[in-house]
């Protein structure tokens, strides 16, 4: 070698072994958990102590929405920070669009090793993570699944305590996805020994009896198995519907237990100080509001989710004033990972001031031509407005909206109020919004009528 290339290459050396000090990323996933279903969130009927540690550590995000209150199309969402319209991910089992760039692929592309565990489902639920190392798949139950994966990941980060490059995993467990089966398994009334240790049923139980046809089709249809467990819950007691309550919250602690283990060893690793953790929810549950269980509609209790941040640089508090999408999620940990935000992308970074007036989420009910004969063509939305404590389904011409009487939104709206004006694909025409109280107005093509939220727990 030449001496003057041989001082070049020496020269170089110390920048070739430095440690590379962007932040580790731990994104850590739940499957239908609602929004009030921590105990950090003040729900004295569930006990969190992990998923409260990541809250106490840094930022809960109250107003978190799914993008679609689905599995797969949420998180198509998730992965890409798009759409599920722009995804292609329209309904459970769909692919990610060819050519859209992906999670794992961008930052495996910038140098971050990329490993994930547990449910993709994109289209297949264990397998063909796209730019991932597969650390483990799964199986249909959390029971089964969420306890050797919590093993695997703990494992991967002891035995990756010393490293000098930064990673990516995903944790991506199944609870408490498993009231689906827990539903189906409990078809019918019984009677009850100690009912007074469950919690209290739903305020409002009761079905609207102006439900637009799109949801009574899913409620009666049973076309497929979410369709089939509205069904059951549709007949079930107050008691039967607080005994689902209190096992869909041992679910919840149980998928808690196992991200502890996730959270202990990046702790005892001495990798949690260089360590970015967000987690959230694909979407909610129904909680039996409106008799509804499982997910696919657009009530609080299905579409609002959980959302953590903490880690290096972030402040701990709780926001109550954010809308938060989940396609947040890839912007917001290219932003902390250092990477250029993708251009185009419908999520924003957190770490930044947001623009936004209103979330979207979308949904499709067995098929297109349902879809677009209960409320126009082809995208079916929801908007949530800070302003009006709107939360919105709406097409191009149709919307649903929410006016609450909290102290910082108006009881009443000018009936010429456009809260989907600011909808960034301009597929939607300018809606008209009225006064309500604490309730939600559906618009479809022959039905109006209003209902009351769940009650939140000390928001």
């Amino acid at each position: 070698m030449h001496r003057r290339t041989f001082l070049s290459a020496a020269a170089s050396a110390p920048a070739l072994l430095a440690a590379d000090t962007r932040p580790n990323l731990l994104l850590i996933l739940t499957d239908q958990q609602t929004h009030t279903a921590l105990s950090c969130a003040g729900n004295r009927w569930v006990r969190t102590p992990a998923m409260d540690s990541i809250a106490a550590d840094g930022v809960r995000y109250t107003e978190a929405y799914a993008a679609y209150p689905v599995c797969s199309p949420s998180r198509g969402s998730i992965f890409t920070g798009q759409m599920p319209h722009q995804t292609g991910v329209r309904v459970n089992g769909n692919s990610i669009a060819a050519g859209m760039p992906t999670m794992g692929e961008l930052f495996r592309g910038a140098g971050y090793e990329t490993v994930y565990g547990g449910k993709w489902h994109l289209p297949k639920s264990f397998d063909g993570m796209t730019g991932f190392t597969k650390l483990i798949g799964g199986s249909a139950l959390g029971k089964d699944m969420d306890s050797p994966l919590a093993d695997r990941c703990a494992s991967w980060l002891r035995a990756n305590a010393k490293r000098t490059s930064p990673f990516l995993m995903v944790a991506s467990f199944m609870n408490p996805h498993d009231i689906c089966q827990w539903i189906r398994d409990h078809k019918g009334s019984r009677e009850y020994p100690n009912p007074d240790l469950f919690p209290p049923a739903p305020a409002n139980m009761a079905v609207d009896v102006n439900e637009p046809e799109m949801m009574q089709y899913h409620r009666t249809a049973g076309y497929d198995l979410m369709s089939q467990a509205v069904g059951i819950a549709s007949e079930w007691k107050r008691d039967d519907m607080r005994l689902y309550l209190h096992d869909y919250y041992r679910m919840v602690e149980d998928v808690d237990r196992q991200i502890g283990k996730v959270l202990d060893a990046l702790r005892q690793s001495g990798l949690a100080s260089n360590t970015v953790i967000a987690f959230a929810s694909d979407h909610g549950e129904g909680m039996g509001a409106h008799r509804w269980a499982q997910k696919a509609a657009f009530w609080e209790e299905t579409a609002h989710v959980p959302f953590l941040l903490s880690g290096p640089g972030i402040a701990a508090g709780v926001d109550r004033s954010r809308l938060v999408s989940l396609a947040d999620i890839l912007p917001t940990l290219c932003d902390f990972g250092g990477l250029d935000i993708p251009k185009g992308l419908e999520g924003e970074s957190l770490r930044r001031p947001s623009h936004r007036s209103q979330v979207v989420s979308e949904l499709r009910y067995g098929s297109a031509e349902r879809e677009g004969r209960m409320l126009g063509p082809r995208v079916t939305s929801m908007l949530r407005s800070p302003e009006h404590e709107a939360n919105s389904c709406s097409t191009c011409s149709w919307t649903l909206a929410r006016h609450s009487t909290s102290p910082r939104a108006p009881k009443t709206a000018d009936s010429s109020t456009n809260i989907a004006g600011s909808w960034p694909h301009g597929s939607l025409a300018p809606v008209t919004t009225f006064a309500g109280h604490d309730s939600c107005v559906h618009f479809s093509v022959d039905s109006l009528f209003l209902f009351t939220p769940h009650p939140t727990f000390g928001e």
